[in-house]
């Protein structure tokens, strides 16, 4: 080994450490503010993206650490100084090896959570595969998405918290590690910090070493695709940020609902309303926390069968509904195909073709309902028109409705066949792709006044 080896990292592993902990420090804002999202019920195409380009940064981060850790077991790193006590060289290794067991079990414990395939916030089933960078499929790990309801939510909720308290473990060893650094570079004045950063040579030295061409080449280059990776980031971070919200005419959606008057049943759908009905209340959708969904299997050969989900993002919905006059009620839906999203860049760009949506001739699907019966309860039944690519089918839509003060909850699900609407039918994935289709509505309104 050569004195300069003995004296620094070599040049690939200086470069994996500022790409491994420049993309964690990135991940960790990110991942905090998608979180914030989806507590807010935010579901647009940004903080959509955003988690696939959260889980493609991860397995980044993930493969990098294992080719540092085989580094660092090949090459031994540069000797500490030998003014150090034996406690703070003891610290200074078990800090070295957290960090390696944190860069390896933080993305890990990521992969295991988007493998359970399930809402911790809605506590329900939730599968959107995974392709970095919109390039790869990435394989769910111990095939999950096939596991019992119970054990995806318990693997989910319980690889989300140990996911979240590593990251704080990352912030908390970050700040030792740096305040360590800068303590032995001014205070020991020792040469601890200048094995790592490139430019810095340790106080006491007064003659800079022989410039290596081939060490300032890999150096330079590493360093170099490391900043324009942060700054690319940086840029998508900001798209993701600016396109919440961007996308939601659900914003000009308009929502009456009216009440009956305490314990008063709804009237039977059969029966017309024979008093005037009361004028509804006005009141806004929310459209953060308001979707239009779809989700669908997919199976091929080698990953078998694949459940995927995705959304419309921009749609609005003009309802009328009173639960005194159902047959005064009414609900009509516009969506824009072009807007349909699943997170996965091949399909995102497939959707509005003509072999699928044909955004271009058709650029609207529509819902409208023909008349609305009430079950029971909350839960209420939906008849309608649909209108996919210039066919139109008769669509039932199960839903409930709940109001809990000045908030208004509906929730409906139910299937189409895409065929029906020539969906995909002259595409080559179309004996890949489930002839049923699911669509979820979710809306959230308050009152207006």
């Amino acid at each position: 080994m050569s004195a300069e080896a003995q004296q620094r990292y070599t040049a690939v592993a200086i470069v994996l450490h500022w790409a491994i902990a420049i993309a964690m420090l990135l991940m960790i804002p990110l991942g905090w503010w998608m979180g914030d999202q989806i507590e807010d019920g935010v579901v647009t195409d940004g903080v959509f993206h955003a988690f696939q380009f959260h889980k493609s940064i991860g397995l980044t981060i993930l493969a990098l650490s294992l080719v540092r850790l085989g580094l660092r077991l090949a090459n031994p790193p540069p000797p500490l100084p030998d003014h150090m006590p034996a406690w703070e060289r003891i610290i200074a290794k078990a800090t070295h090896w957290m960090f390696y067991f944190l860069m390896i079990a933080l993305p890990l414990t990521g992969w295991l959570f988007v493998s359970a395939g399930w809402s911790v916030h809605e506590d329900e089933p939730l599968v959107v595969a995974t392709h970095w960078f919109g390039l790869i499929r990435v394989p769910e790990l111990f095939g999950l998405p096939h596991a019992a309801e119970s054990v995806r939510a318990g693997v989910a909720e319980a690889s989300l918290n140990v996911h979240s308290k590593l990251a704080w473990g990352v912030i908390v060893l970050a700040a030792l590690h740096v305040g360590a650094a800068l303590k032995h570079h001014f205070f020991d004045r020792d040469e601890v910090l200048s094995h790592m950063v490139p430019g810095v040579k340790p106080p006491f030295q007064t003659e800079a070493p022989p410039k290596n061409p081939v060490r300032l080449a890999i150096l330079g280059g590493g360093l170099s695709l490391v900043a324009i990776a942060l700054i690319a980031s940086l840029f998508a971070f900001a798209g993701m940020a600016a396109d919440t919200g961007a996308n939601a005419p659900q914003h000009s959606s308009t929502i009456a609902i009216g009440e009956p008057a305490p314990g008063a049943a709804p009237a039977a759908p059969e029966a017309p309303s024979a008093a005037t009905p009361a004028h509804p209340n006005a009141w806004r959708v929310d459209a953060r926390s308001s979707s239009v969904g779809f989700a669908f299997v997919y199976t091929d050969d080698i990953n078998g069968a694949q459940n995927f989900s995705g959304r419309f993002t921009s749609w609005r919905a003009d309802i009328v509904f009173d639960p005194a006059d159902l047959p005064g009620s009414s609900a009509n839906v516009a969506i824009a195909t072009a807007s349909a999203t699943d997170g996965v860049a091949m399909h995102d760009r497939a959707l509005p073709g003509a072999q699928w949506f044909d955004a271009a001739t058709h650029p609207n699907a529509t819902y409208r309902t023909t008349s609305i019966r009430h079950l029971g309860g909350d839960n209420y039944r939906a008849e309608g028109e649909l209108t996919i690519r210039g066919r139109t089918r008769e669509v039932a839509l199960p839903f409930t409705l709940t109001i809990d003060g000045d908030r208004a909850s509906m929730n409906g699900r139910t299937s189409i066949d895409r065929r029906d609407f020539d969906i995909g039918k002259d595409s080559d994935a179309d004996d890949s792709i489930s002839r049923d289709i699911d669509i979820i509505i979710r809306v959230e309104a308050y009152r207006a006044s």
